[in-house]
């Protein structure tokens, strides 16, 4: 995978890689290959959330101090991982699956049309160190998933 230019493109990459994952699991038809891909979703989702709420949203909170976008975003988060937990307790779970991704792309999307742009423009926002900080902790993460 290349290294992302800055914090927007990596956690971008990250919607992009569920948007995928969400893709397959709709397309795969035995439930082990859905369990499979329910984990995974559920794995690159509780990451994602963790580096946003821990990295980038006090640092966007800090250079923009736009709280109320940062709250939103918050609360889109809490929903959407209520649902990851209900589907971890599930064994394969369509409606919660589909519901999970309405969640997840209303989520993304209001981030790329709201969050990003003005983080683009926010001055003594330094994506490039961002993307660092942020691939850092991801990958601590990852490492004890």
């Amino acid at each position: 995978m290349p290294a992302n230019d800055d914090a927007i493109d990596l956690l971008d990459d990250d919607h992009k890689q569920v948007e995928r994952l969400f893709q397959q699991y709709k397309a795969a038809h035995d439930a082990s290959r859905k369990r499979m891909l329910a984990a995974q979703i559920c794995q690159e989702l509780t990451v994602h959330t963790r580096i946003e709420e821990e990295v980038f949203y006090p640092a966007f909170r800090q250079a923009t101090g736009d709280q109320q976008i940062v709250e939103h975003s918050t609360h889109e988060h809490r929903e959407a991982m209520d649902l990851v937990h209900r589907i971890e307790q599930a064994q394969v779970d369509d409606k919660l699956m589909l519901e999970l991704e309405d969640a997840v792309l209303h989520h993304v999307n209001d981030e790329r049309e709201k969050m990003f742009p003005e983080a683009r423009k926010a001055k003594g926002l330094d994506l490039a160190a961002l993307a660092q900080q942020l691939q850092r902790r991801k990958s601590e993460l990852m490492a004890h998933a």
